[in-house]
């Protein structure tokens, strides 16, 4: 299994940021860009190959990432911008594997575990990450001229394309037909979805696409205080004179360690302490420790560390 990130685009709406890098290498905190979570969320589920498809300013990316920890980064460069289908059917050329590919300018908390497993385990050539569709708008609801109720910017009942994708070595050929348009959304995902090819994989999980500066601030805001780690990510709530409260997110299958002294709140998830399934912890639930624990999350998990 290889991986694989489109980071060709301009990011034009986030200009003057991207006039002189581009929108891969946006930070989202000190020293770390939107690509360099891309590429540790590869490196956790073992894969060492990355081919960036890249375009726009791609010496840049190129100099960054020329000696990356223990990855192998491969670059397809575009000289000019030919669509995402010419791009892909360029990426399938050189790699005989199945892959995972990702739009650039996404950071999610997905469990990437299981969104292979899925997809391996599925009779679809291609599976597609979908997330809820927040509203760029208040909703209003009424009868006849009447207010009922008001909603600013709610989650909807309608799911997007959040911009990464399994894609088999069975579905390759799909990429090499000869289509009218240049991007895989009307040309391949139709054919795929025609023949009964594709299929769609959820997960209530952090999704942000940054396509805008308002984007980049909420990532940033996320990232306050926040480290991101091999079982999820921890971020530091409150601090003051030796007074700690941390936040865990724990993926499904994931452990982490907690040391004595600290009280456990378990905000969301269900899980087992110490691997022994007779200590489950659910949601609300309060634990104070008197020695060493190991968490293990049977369901993604938020679980709050205190130390006072």
């Amino acid at each position: 299994m290889i991986g694989a990130i489109l980071a060709g685009g301009y990011g034009k709406r986030l200009k003057p940021i991207t006039d002189h890098i581009p929108k891969a290498l946006v930070e989202i905190t000190d020293n770390y860009t939107i690509m360099d979570r891309q590429l540790f969320d590869f490196k956790n589920i073992g894969i060492r190959d990355v081919y960036i498809l890249s375009g726009y300013l791609s010496e840049v990316i190129e100099e960054r990432y020329k000696n990356y920890r223990d990855m192998n980064i491969h670059y397809l460069r575009e000289e000019k911008p030919m669509g995402t289908l010419f791009s892909l059917s360029n990426l399938m050329k050189n790699i005989d594997d199945d892959a995972i590919v990702r739009n650039g300018d996404t950071v999610t908390d997905i469990n990437f575990k299981n969104f292979v497993d899925f997809s391996i385990s599925r009779n679809y050539d291609m599976v597609m990450f979908v997330t809820k569709m927040q509203s760029p708008y208040g909703i209003v609801e009424f009868s006849g001229d009447k207010v009922d109720n008001f909603r600013e910017k709610p989650q909807l009942d309608h799911y997007i394309n959040a911009g990464m994708y399994y894609i088999k070595k069975s579905a390759f050929n799909a990429f090499f037909r000869k289509y009218m348009e240049k991007d895989i959304e009307k040309s391949v995902f139709p054919y795929l979805v025609n023949n009964n090819r594709m299929g769609v994989y959820c997960e209530d999980a952090l999704w942000l696409g940054i396509d805008s500066e308002k984007d980049l601030k909420t990532i940033k805001e996320m990232y306050n205080g926040r480290k991101d780690t091999s079982y999820g990510y921890s971020k530091i709530l409150y601090e003051d004179n030796g007074k700690i409260i941390k936040e865990h997110y724990i993926r499904a299958g994931e452990k982490v360690e907690i040391p004595p002294g600290r009280i456990l709140k378990i905000d969301s998830g269900v899980g087992y302490i110490d691997d022994n399934t007779a200590k489950k912890y659910v949601p609300g639930q309060v634990v104070k420790l008197e020695k060493k624990i190991t968490v293990l999350a049977h369901e993604n998990s938020i679980i709050e560390e205190i130390f006072i």
